[in-house]
């Protein structure tokens, strides 16, 4: 019986097998508005979805799952979702271009911007867009009824609005009577464990508040307060947290220490008089209003609503030396104002050596009144840390600096450009690039003839024309093959991709560096686009980190006349 099902296998063989023309590089995305409790029986849990589309994918012959990307108590209202941002960093570096949901509103319930993915970004991309529930395949999108696809946007869109409107108007009703809404507790003060929306001292912390406002009360500065709970060791607010749990991911930089920000948003929080002070900023989905901040005078104020930190005298004297302060710094800094509104082109791109925070400008005024702008460190000004060194960049030397590279970039980008064309036209690299294409046809077809006799196996031993040990050696053997197979292919798609993307004139790199040639000064757009981040080491010296770096990397060998092998 055994040597039949073989000769049967060997018939089976020799058949034409029918494969892809092309095989997607498919990344899964769940996605979850509350945090999954793993119930099981909840057809739209993370744990069910990854099941569902893995599934999906696995039966489809023209797709490999590349990664799952799950965002798990993630609103679907925008989407500024770590993981869908991952996924799209990944579609972008050319490692994903399918991308499958369980139904549209997994992908996102704002209308406008899900159908801003799904009608330019993703095909602008080259990106397959399917939703499975929803019957929806962007590569058979003539089939799929636009209209239909449009109101189950719009009904997601609305949907989420109505959920926005009904618990915005319970937790306004939670918060006029004085219970605590937010995610996390003042530092200082802890969740009750028998009622979440009730705060209770946290006997770790409640003494540095209350030390930090007797600081205040004396007053001391807010950076002085900052450096001298650095220097006794006191873990930051955000530290805090990690180390208690509460966060996943420990803090790093600014983030890690405390800061003169840090104290001035403390002593400013009628919270630690014991009084509930909620509503400072509001968003309203429903209405399509943004994050906009609340005047004092229209929070939502409980008194009494728990233990104070501190007497409510100790606030307000905290307060009213807080706006003498505040007084004394508007008048110096309006004595040297500066009318001409200079933007900050370079905003948040350099950063610390040392402690690698990002550094912030700063007018420098001269006793003539003369006013210049330069880069310094806040955690080194502010002298928060003591393994922070001085370091600072003038702005104008600055831009002398980024215009002057920018320029020999721009050049090499052009001699890149010629170099690729005449590397293009060689009958060497076509024949190389043909050949890479021709294996990648063919080791798709082996592994779809491997899938295909891997899948007959167990109707083979269930139909007994296997024995058990039979069935189970040729299980392994098939998924050695389809194993090694994959790995071979994926090292050919890449491949292909060199020759397609990196060695091509139309590299990305050479593109976004040409957009700019001809340009006379450095704009906020160009720094954006060309410059990952800017390191600065100490007075005036930098080193500039572009993007698409690894482009050029990539493309540097063929710059000497190095051959293209296939």
């Amino acid at each position: 019986m055994a040597r039949k099902s073989r000769a049967s296998a060997i018939a089976m063989d020799d058949a034409p097998v029918q494969a892809p023309e092309k095989v997607y590089s498919t990344g899964i995305y769940a996605r979850l508005s509350v945090e999954d409790n793993n119930h099981k029986e909840d057809g739209d849990s993370i744990e069910m979805q990854k099941y569902m589309l893995q599934k999906y994918v696995n039966e489809q012959p023209d797709m490999r799952i590349y990664s799952l990307y799950c965002d798990n108590g993630r609103t679907g209202t925008n989407f500024e979702r770590p993981e869908f941002e991952r996924l799209m960093d990944d579609v972008r570096a050319g490692k994903v271009n399918c991308i499958v949901v369980k139904d549209l509103s997994r992908l996102g319930r704002n209308y406008i911007e899900t159908g801003n993915y799904m009608e330019k970004i993703f095909p602008f991309l080259g990106v397959r867009f399917i939703a499975v529930n929803d019957g929806y395949d962007s590569l058979n999108s003539q089939n799929t009824n636009d209209i239909t696809v449009s109101l189950k946007n719009l009904i997601n869109d609305i949907y989420a609005k109505d959920i926005s409107k009904k618990s915005g108007s319970a937790l306004a009703v939670k918060q006029r009577n004085g219970e605590f809404i937010g995610a996390y507790p003042p530092y200082g003060y802890l969740k009750d464990k028998d009622d979440n929306h009730r705060l209770v001292l946290d006997p770790d912390t409640a003494h540095i508040v209350r030390q930090i406002f007797l600081w205040k009360a004396k007053g001391i500065g807010i950076n002085i307060i900052a450096r001298r709970l650095n220097e006794m060791g006191v873990p930051s607010p955000a530290k805090y947290r990690y180390l208690s749990g509460v966060f996943k991911k420990e803090p790093t930089g600014s983030g890690a220490i405390w800061q003169g920000q840090s104290i001035k948003l403390i002593t400013s929080n009628l919270m630690y008089a014991g009084h509930m002070a909620q509503g400072k900023s509001r968003k309203s989905l429903y209405d399509g209003q943004p994050t906009t901040m609340i005047p004092q005078s229209d929070w939502v104020v409980v008194r009494d609503t728990h233990e104070p930190i501190i007497d409510e005298d100790t606030f307000y004297k905290v307060q009213k030396i807080k706006e003498e302060q505040n007084r004394l710094h508007v008048s110096l800094n309006g004595k040297y104002a500066d009318i001409s509104n200079k933007e900050n082109v370079f905003k948040g791109l350099l950063r610390c050596e040392d402690c690698k925070t990002k550094m912030v400008r700063y007018k420098d005024v001269s006793k003539a009144g003369s006013v210049c702008y330069r880069f310094i460190c806040r955690v080194y000004a502010q002298n928060l840390s003591m393994t922070c060194t001085n370091k600072s960049v003038r702005e104008d030397n600055l831009f002398e600096c980024v215009y002057t590279t920018l320029q020999s970039q721009i050049d090499l980008a052009v001699d890149m450009e010629r170099i690729l064309e005449r590397l293009n036209r060689q009958e060497h690299f076509q024949t190389a690039r043909k050949k890479v294409e021709e294996k990648i046809s063919t080791t798709r077809q082996k592994l779809k003839r491997i899938v295909f006799l891997k899948g007959s196996l167990f109707e083979s031993y269930t139909n007994h024309l296997l024995s058990e040990d039979e069935y189970l050696y040729s299980k392994k053997s098939y998924d050695e093959d389809i194993g090694r197979l994959q790995i071979e292919l994926a090292a050919l798609e890449r491949e292909s991709i060199k020759y397609e993307k990196t060695l091509s004139p139309q590299n990305e790199w050479i593109k976004a560096f040409q957009k700019y040639k001809g340009k006379t000064s450095i704009t906020r757009e160009m720094t954006l686009e060309l410059i990952q981040c800017i390191w600065v080491s100490g007075y005036n010296t930098i080193e500039i980190v572009w993007n698409y770096g690894d482009e050029y990397k990539k493309i540097l060998p063929y710059k000497e006349g190095g051959a293209c092998n296939g």
